[in-house]
């Protein structure tokens, strides 16, 4: 996929691309050749693709006292810090890499609204570049040791925007924000294909709480139920330096198609050097 002129002006500066690391990286205790496709819809037609039923209603019983027994419990913080070095690319561990993620988002009446392109250049916590292109938002973000610089519209990123990167990079971010819950695992079912899940809520007892599923005796992840009513399909599993990665993701609203993600580029960079950037830090 050819870069957008957009980042002409403020190229990072790279010495060589290497190949996509597909064939080259595979984790140890992962396979992701015959993994059958998700989507959250009522039902489907075909074997390979499985259906997760649509979120639509949830039930609270304010009175339920849930007693989690040791054998299913998990500790929320430490199992979130495992996870998150297994899938997506949301460590600080990890060689320098670029992505380039196209999108598309839907409203409740099932029109296209907004389509555009993320893009990241990432060499470390204060070294990375993050480009937004699209019919309603253009931003370049480029950080180094000696501040962050902007280009582009000023405003931060809205909550739709920042979910394009969550959902594919860092597919945990909404987990890291709960606070007084409880975690446990448990298995689910979908047309007889078993998921291995770790289940988020507070005491009380909720019908469709957050949670994370997973291929079982794998550590790949294929679903998740999050903030309000969104649903998160991850398919078309690659491995990258060692931990999974999704290229395709679609999310869904109240079982309503939300965003289409598509990973159209990932790759290691060599090196990644600071650009002359003539603009002032922001503060």
């Amino acid at each position: 996929m050819s870069r957008p002129a957009y980042v002409a002006l403020f190229l990072i500066s790279v010495v060589s691309l290497l190949a996509l690391v597909q064939a080259q990286e595979t984790p140890t205790t992962n396979s992701t050749g015959d993994l059958k496709t998700l989507v959250v819809a009522t039902e489907t037609k075909s074997d390979a693709v499985i259906a997760i039923p649509p979120a639509t209603s949830v039930t609270i019983d304010f009175k339920s006292d849930k007693h989690i027994t040791s054998v299913n419990a998990v500790d929320l913080t430490s199992w979130l810090s495992k996870q998150a070095a297994l899938n997506g690319l949301q460590s600080t561990d990890l060689r320098p890499w670029h992505i380039a993620i196209s999108y598309d988002q839907f409203d409740e009446d099932g029109d296209n609204v907004h389509s555009g392109v993320y893009e990241e250049y990432w060499a470390g916590t204060n070294k990375y570049k993050q480009i937004y292109k699209s019919d309603n938002f253009n931003q370049t973000d480029y950080a180094t040791d000696k501040g962050l610089y902007r280009v582009g519209d000023q405003a931060w990123p809205d909550r739709a925007q920042s979910q394009v990167r969550a959902e594919v990079i860092d597919p945990f971010s909404y987990a890291a924000t709960l606070q007084d819950v409880n975690a446990r695992n448990e298995d689910r079912t979908f047309r007889r294909y078993k998921l291995k899940c770790v289940i988020i809520e507070k005491n009380s007892a909720i019908s469709d709480p957050t949670q994370y599923c997973f291929e079982p005796n794998s550590s790949i992840l294929r679903y998740s139920r999050g903030f309000g009513w969104f649903q998160t399909v991850y398919n078309r599993i690659v491995p990258f330096q060692g931990r999974s990665l999704a290229q395709e993701v679609d999310v869904t609203n109240a079982g309503k198609p939300y965003f289409k993600l598509s990973v159209e580029t990932i790759e290691l960079i060599s090196q990644v050097n600071d650009a002359d950037l003539r603009r002032r830090p922001l503060r």
